[in-house]
């Protein structure tokens, strides 16, 4: 170092100047003769004493950096978003099947669908249930409470949402309405799901986005000449552009699309 530089340092240290007392100085010098008159090199196996702790560090540095970057890679190396986020998670949306299970013995999770529609209108008690079924590992059903109803999916793992919807309207018997539908979650959780009304004309609602193929789940309301169709997919980017076939109880088929089913 510069000598103005250490001369601007000692004026910075609050600390009195003091000389080395005697025995200091008698310590100074005695350690002084001693590093001088030390001239042999150190013996062979002194060195693996000396270098065993280094390693010992070396590695555990080495470990530790390693660790830290397999965590920083688990972190950067899945983008956010792959894998998605939505109301269902992936392996719910992967066990759909195009085709619902209505039976009784389907093992329907009601107790689930209830709570998520709770959130829509709050604990309000029982309700009436209509459509209820399961694609793969998760129920969806219609549940109304005092004139207003809900639309609920609930997965067997505890995901699931509830949405409002609007009463069935009364449609001509072989004619169908589109009332209510939605696209939630995003990657490999991302879905759609389309709820309306139908005539008792109609027996089968077959729909189709982007390739994949979708039997609706068709219940008439009791003592009503109408009711409900239900039916959800994954990964759809349609932009209404669904389509698909009526079948009408009398046998014959018609060609819907989204636009007729909006009007």
């Amino acid at each position: 170092m510069k000598p103005d530089l250490l001369s601007r340092l000692v004026e910075l240290d609050a600390a009195p100047r003091a000389g080395l007392s005697t025995a200091e100085l008698d310590r100074k010098e005695e350690l002084l003769r001693t590093v001088l008159r030390d001239t042999n090199r150190p013996s062979r196996p002194a060195a693996p004493a000396y270098r065993r702790p280094l390693v010992r560090r070396t590695a555990y540095t080495i470990a530790a950096g390693l660790a830290a970057g397999a965590a920083l890679l688990t972190v950067t190396a899945d983008p956010p978003g792959q894998d998605g986020s939505g109301p269902l998670s992936a392996s719910e949306v992967a066990s759909w099947t195009a085709t619902a299970d209505d039976s009784d013995d389907a093992n329907l999770s009601f107790s689930r669908c209830f709570r998520k529609t709770k959130d829509v209108y709050g604990d309000k008690g029982w309700g009436a249930i209509s459509n209820a079924d399961r694609r793969g590992t998760t129920t969806s059903m219609i549940v109304t409470r005092h004139g207003r109803a809900a639309y609920c999916m609930a997965g067997s793992d505890g995901s699931g949402m509830a949405v409002s919807i609007g009463p069935a309207v009364d449609v001509p018997a072989n004619d169908i309405t589109l009332d209510a539908q939605g696209t939630r979650g995003s990657g490999s959780t991302r879905f759609r799901y389309a709820v309306g009304s139908v005539g008792e004309g109609v027996k089968e609602i077959t729909l189709r986005d982007q390739g994949r193929t979708v039997h609706a789940h068709v219940q008439l309301i009791p003592t009503l000449p109408y009711g409900r169709w239900t039916a959800w997919w994954p990964e759809s980017d349609s932009h209404d552009r669904l389509t698909g076939t009526l079948t009408l109880k009398d046998g014959t088929t018609r060609t819907i699309n989204g636009e007729t089913l909006t009007k």
